[in-house]
């Protein structure tokens, strides 16, 4: 019973650091439910970017390694409605640059319906 509690009292007085999450998001399209998972943030050793490409319909992600300089935009976009300048990367195997989701929290549509009201729930937690 010792080492139950040796655990227990360890994983409940240590502050676990973890790199980044995975996500399982359901949204609504046409009344019926659509569920996928999507991953935000890096590893012990590695950083990421997450973006939605429209056109294959998919999540995809810009890896480098954490002691790495980080990848530079390669192009960069004015949003007339919010007066921001939006940065623009180039994801692996996607032939059009990308704007980076930074968070699921930033996340405020599910891009693959449109839905406002989607959920998301961690499910993974990685590093």
């Amino acid at each position: 019973m010792k080492p139950l509690l040796a655990c227990l009292a360890f994983f409940t007085t240590t502050n676990l650091t973890v790199g980044g999450t995975g996500y399982e998001v359901t949204a609504q399209q046409d009344g019926k439910p659509v569920t996928y998972m999507v991953n935000f943030g890096g590893g012990f050793n590695f950083e990421q970017y997450t973006a939605y490409d429209p056109v294959s319909k998919k999540f995809v992600y810009l890896q480098w390694p954490r002691n790495a300089d980080v990848p530079k935009p390669v192009s960069q976009v004015w949003n007339h409605e919010s007066g921001q300048t939006v940065k623009l990367y180039q994801f692996p195997d996607i032939k059009h640059p990308l704007s980076v989701i930074p968070s699921m929290e930033a996340m405020k549509f599910c891009p693959i319906t449109g839905d406002g009201k989607f959920k998301a729930k961690p499910v993974i937690a990685y590093d």
